[in-house]
């Protein structure tokens, strides 16, 4: 049960002073739980409904979800959008969330805004209107969250594993729903679901914060306003227990993805069992920080996991023990052998007073950081009530902790971690079929076509490079032109004309400049990916840069160069781009294009157009659910006509100049609060492939995340910052590195002193060997985690490609990272942090 409370809480650092909490019951049968909490003037209003899917049938199931999104549609009172206005603009939070067992609906503002958020609260609960149009509306978003999540492989492995738990109980159904269910759901069985369900002797409303209890129990008196319970609640029925698992059942799939995914279940107690904490104290001691068997012995020192964890769940009607991981597919069946074999460990010599007590310490303190914030405390009550049955078990939840023994949690592994089922997701196999190029019949354009077939859903996604980007410019700002003005007008559509086909038809075309590549990035549907090609051929075939436009685009982007300094930050971004590519074409910065975007003409837009994407340039990377041959037709067809022949590009016919000496911009702003400082040095590119991962790997120690040295050193421990960190920036001919601070005034000095004396640090001391570890551990996950859509992973691949790394080097990347050694560490930071660096200061 409180690993469920988890996903829902933020932990905080402190406890706070708060009452016992007080319940009431209500003459309409609406239970009222309020807790004083005086620390902060904020209080949260929480109401649970006793209802989610497990009250569903396949005939409506995902309508507790639908339902939920509905709410926000209007009342009697407050039409559509009104409810999200009043309460945004009083800084309050809101949203609800739909579970197997129960809905919710919370709002945390302060607190003397009670009675505005407890009036619109109610509204929203009993008076809905669920106007025709709105549901309309929201049923198409409600279809697209459907949508991305079977484009999840953590989904896919979550359901499969709930397909292995439950063949009876409601429990099998997903809260979601189904396609088939939200697309022909009627109003009238929304509101029939609606009448049955949210009475008021089936809510339970929580309020804590920075409330009079009797005064809030008035306020809910009156708002809900219902009449005495005239009959029992239709809440939870009576279903028939599923059957226990009497061996192991176990799915494997396969999805595109670049990772392995393993859960496990084992069937345990409802959240009010009396082994649930047993079974809480027991999943610490397994999957729980980095002292956890799972963390040391599988993560650690045999390396089967990228993570583990494990977490007891308790729901109305049962419990799952989850084991969850993400590993290297090669690692699938070492790691499940791995696991398995730690747990029967357990069940053999059960656990040592040493694990018993840390497990029991992390417990406690999670649940004490955790009840300091209002909204957390009304999570963790209404979520018992209506699961539990019992706000006792909220209230003794620390103490019967304290009260498990070793010998509990041995006899807890015996009982309940015995026949489990097993849910695997593994890539696919690489099925790309290599695609000829075909160079001696002269109307056959040799596209780099990369088609990556993906039927898990019916999205498509392609991602052009054209390669050159601004090195093929003559005047710096050429590129941001006419990447700008290629949907401003085509031979057969004008602007209007062109934007209005794309919104019709749901097409997104995004072209963005960068330094090496043009990237023109398309977003369709199977349905429409014909007229998407039609559209994209008009951008790279036909466009015609009307003067009017540019004139238009031109004026547009020299305000935003004007409005971007509005920002003090923008200033020293400016200053440090300006100087550290200084006199080359990756040297466009906004000072740079100020002065250069009104030179360019309409016949530099034009004569860049077609040098820019000439057909042998090109790499066009695919992603979806495709014919594989009528998409090489299309593409072939589309760039076989594409101007007139040139030369291929190659990135090693130009060099852009080494910063041989220091250089410093300084800008000032009258009554300053923060001043910032850029401190930058010319760094690895793309294809230097092991200065580049020892690079990224530097910038994961030095600067990234609140973990790195200079948030420790700088903000924590000296409290020089408002805002601090380093960030590595890798084109393909030269990189730039750059560490930064916000800090007061007063402190400038210091600070950029304190900046230097910690790059300098790893040109003479080694990296840790686990801060390191550490380090790739974060970098394989951050590109895992990158790779989750359909465009993320055709731009990933089509650049792989264009940047002459080639599109496999993601399979390379991971071992180049774990190649990495504290000597090539020390060695990079030798080589490029030298006295050579750009200062840009605004102060």
């Amino acid at each position: 049960m409180r690993k469920f409370l988890l996903l829902l809480l933020f932990l905080s650092n402190l406890a706070c002073t708060a009452l016992a909490a007080q319940v009431y019951k209500l003459d309409s049968g609406q239970t009222v739980v309020i807790q004083e909490v005086r620390s902060n003037p904020i209080v949260t209003i929480d109401t649970w409904i006793k209802t989610g899917s497990i009250n569903e049938t396949d005939e409506n199931n995902g309508v507790a979800h639908f339902l939920e999104h509905l709410f926000f549609k209007g009342t009697t009172k407050h039409p559509a959008g009104e409810f999200d206005r009043i309460l945004e603009n009083k800084g309050a939070q809101t949203n609800a969330a739909t579970s197997k067992d129960f809905t919710h609906y919370y709002i945390t503002i302060p607190s003397k805004d009670f009675e505005t958020a407890l009036n619109l609260h109610a509204d929203m609960l009993l008076n809905p209107l669920i106007p025709r149009k709105e549901l309309e509306m929201e049923r198409k978003v409600v279809l697209e969250e459907i949508a991305k999540d079977k484009n999840s492989p953590a989904q896919l492995v979550h359901e499969n594993l709930t397909k292995l738990l439950y063949q009876k109980h409601p429990y099998k159904r997903d809260v979601i729903g189904t396609n088939h269910v939200i697309s022909t759901i009627e109003r009238e069985k929304i509101l029939q679901f609606y009448d049955s369900y949210y009475t008021p002797s089936n809510m339970i409303t929580v309020i804590t914060g920075d409330i009079d209890a009797q005064t809030a129990l008035d306020a809910v008196k009156k708002e809900f306003d219902a009449p005495a319970a005239v009959a029992a609640p239709k809440e939870y029925p009576v279903y028939d227990k599923e059957p226990p698992l009497t061996e192991q059942k176990r799915t494997v799939a396969h999805f595109p993805a670049q990772s392995g995914y393993m859960l496990i279940g084992f069937r345990t107690v409802p959240a009010d069992g009396s082994d649930t904490y047993a079974l809480d104290v027991l999943a610490a001691i397994l999957g729980e920080g980095r002292s956890s068997v799972f963390y040391q012995n599988i993560k650690e020192q045999k390396q089967l996991a990228v993570t583990i964890s494990a977490v007891n769940m308790g729901m109305k009607d049962d419990g799952i023990f989850y084991i969850n991981a993400n590993f290297k597919p090669e690692n699938v069946q070492k790691l499940e052998s791995a696991i398995f074999s730690e747990i029967a460990a357990i069940q053999k010599q059960g656990v040592t007073p040493a694990q018993l007590n840390l497990a029991k310490n992390l417990l406690e303190r999670d649940t004490y950081y955790s009840r300091e914030s209002t909204s957390n405390i009304a999570s963790e009550i209404g979520y018992t009530i209506t699961v539990a049955g019992d706000i006792r078990f909220y209230d003794n939840y620390i103490n019967n902790i304290k009260k498990v023994t070793a010998a509990d949690v041995k006899r807890a592994a015996n009982k309940y971690l015995q026949n489990s089922a097993v849910s695997i997701v593994l890539p696919e196999q690489n099925n790309e079929k290599p695609v000829s190029h075909k160079t001696a019949a002269a109307d056959v354009a040799p596209v780099n076509l990369i088609i990556t077939p993906n039927d898990s859903n019916d999205i498509v996604a392609i991602s052009i490079h054209a390669v050159g980007g601004r090195l093929l410019e003559d005047t710096p700002g050429t590129a941001d032109l006419m990447a700008a003005l290629l949907s401003k007008g085509t031979k057969n559509y004008s602007a209007t004309q062109f934007a209005k086909t794309l919104e019709d038809n749901g097409i997104k075309i995004v072209p963005e400049v960068t330094p090496d590549a043009i990237e023109i990035s398309v977003l369709t549907t199977k349905k429409d990916y014909k007229k998407a090609v039609e559209m994209l051929d008009e951008v790279i075939n036909n466009a015609v840069f009307p003067e009017s436009e540019l004139e238009k685009t031109r004026t547009e982007k020299l305000h935003n160069i004007k409005r971007s300094r509005d920002i003090p930050m923008n200033l020293a971004v400016e200053g440090y781009k300006t100087l550290i590519f200084e006199g080359s074409p990756y040297s466009a910065s906004n000072k740079v294009l100020e002065k250069t975007l009104p030179k360019v003409t309409r016949e530099e837009i034009l004569d860049y157009y077609e040098r820019i994407f000439t057909p042998m340039n090109i790499v066009v990377s695919v992603n979806g659910n495709v014919d594989e041959t009528q998409v090489k037709s299309d593409f072939n067809k589309m760039f076989r006509s594409a101007f007139h022949p040139a030369s291929s590009f190659k990135y090693s016919l130009f060099e852009i100049p080494q910063l041989r000496a220091p250089k410093t911009a300084v800008s000032t702003i009258k009554d300053a609060k923060t001043d910032w400082i850029i401190l930058g040095w010319q760094a690895p590119g793309l294809l230097d492939k092991k200065d580049y991962v020892a690079m990224e790997l530097l910038d994961a120690m030095l600067g990234s995340g609140m973990s790195s040295r200079l948030f420790k050193r700088l903000r924590v421990e000296s409290g020089l910052a408002y805002q601090v960190g380093s960030q590595y920036g890798a084109n393909v001919l030269r990189g730039a590195f750059i560490v930064f601070i916000g800090t007061n005034p007063d402190n400038l000095e210091l600070a950029q002193r304190r900046m230097l004396e910690e790059v300098y640090r790893f040109k003479t001391e080694f990296a840790g060997t686990k801060e390191l570890a550490d380090a790739k551990e974060k970098l394989i996950g951050q590109f895992i985690v990158s790779q989750e859509t359909n465009l993320d992973k055709a731009s990933t691949l089509g650049w792989f490609e264009a940047s002459g790394r080639g599109k496999g080097f993601g399979a390379e990347y991971e071992k180049l990272i774990n190649s990495v050694t504290v000597t090539d560490i020390m060695n990079t930071a030798n080589k490029y942090f030298t006295g050579n660096f750009v200062t840009s200061i605004v102060k």
